[in-house]
């Protein structure tokens, strides 16, 4: 009903595939994972990272914490049962190395690099300061770590708001909401993850970090629109125009002649309360759970057939697999 994309995720088994992996149809590239986080996932050595920019010449999306602070963090917490924990045993400082690590390495092998899920004010002057040294950076923040914060949603949700990297305090949030009004990131990303209830209902730390995101990302932008906090010419650059510009999706992103037309209608002033009746995921839960939302989705065009009308499915699935020519800036 959509149309779908993979990353490929580089591991130290494949390094040496990576430069023909990333050119696969229906691809974007190559995604790193710095910190463990999902399965088996994870690439951090210094070296290894090194060959993994090496390999390739796509921007490489990147989970940015530093596995070796991780685990230092989680043996000195080995007692902890309380996900209220879960900023500390994953702290700022873990995010902090990680960025200011791949962004050298960035520049050191020429390789641009997009940080996924930025979560902390310790990150946001490396970022700032890599775009102005023309690295090709990129970033991305999410509605979760701008509308929670810590330990408001732990005392709340407990493990339901429970990701990674973390959901930090204050501090961070308002930090990460100026720099999205000053323009620094370039992607307002969903970080889905998708967990059952039962899942993440387990006693931390046995509970798995994640939340849904998708189906939730533009009414809470549009709560955000509704509120005077986030501009609409915003909204549409760093929800539509951005993501395919950094990945070089072929025809999508903008409403120009040629473009392929791949449109959702929304209604500004039209109220949406996120309850389990609405909730489509296979994990029908939702931090922003009884939240009503001001502006609301309505109508999906998909290659200019009609998806989705007044909420409800139509017609036939048109979802197709996104081309992607991916060029450096400039």
């Amino acid at each position: 009903w959509s149309h779908i994309a993979f990353f490929v995720g580089a591991s130290t088994e494949n390094i040496d595939e990576l430069g023909r992996l990333e050119m696969l149809p229906g691809t974007p590239g190559i995604k790193i994972f710095m910190g463990s986080s999902t399965g088996s996932l994870l690439v951090d050595k210094e070296d290894d990272l090194r060959r993994v920019l090496q390999n390739g010449k796509r921007r490489c999306p990147i989970h940015a914490e530093d596995e070796s602070r991780l685990r230092a963090l989680k043996a000195s917490h080995s007692e902890t049962t309380s996900v209220v924990d879960h900023p500390v045993i994953r702290d700022a400082e873990a995010a902090r190395l990680a960025t200011e690590r791949i962004l050298r390495l960035s520049e050191e092998t020429g390789r641009p690099v997009h940080v996924l899920h930025v979560s902390t004010e310790d990150e946001l002057g490396m970022l700032l300061m890599a775009k102005q040294r023309g690295l090709g950076t990129t970033c991305e923040v999410t509605p979760q770590h701008l509308s929670l914060f810590a330990p408001d949603c732990y005392e709340r949700l407990g493990s339901l708001a429970q990701m990674n990297p973390p959901i930090r305090d204050r501090r961070h949030q308002q930090a990460l909401w100026i720099a999205v009004k000053h323009g620094l990131f370039d992607v307002f990303g969903s970080d889905h993850a998708p967990h059952t209830l039962e899942e993440k209902t387990k006693p931390y730390p046995s509970s798995p970090s994640g939340m849904p995101g998708v189906q939730t990302l533009v009414p809470v932008l549009l709560e955000w629109v509704h509120r005077g906090e986030l501009g609409l010419d915003r909204f549409v650059r760093m929800a539509c125009e951005n993501p395919a510009l950094i990945y070089g999706m072929v025809g999508k992103g903008f409403i120009r002649e040629g473009y392929d037309a791949d449109l959702t209608i929304v209604d500004l002033n039209g109220k949406l309360l996120v309850d389990a009746k609405w909730l489509q995921s296979k994990s029908p839960w939702s931090p922003f759970e009884g939240h009503t939302l001001h502006g609301r989705p309505v109508h999906t065009v998909v290659r200019g057939h009609v998806a989705v009308r007044d909420g409800a499915l139509e017609g036939q699935p048109m979802g197709s697999t996104p081309q992607f020519d991916w060029k450096p800036a400039g």
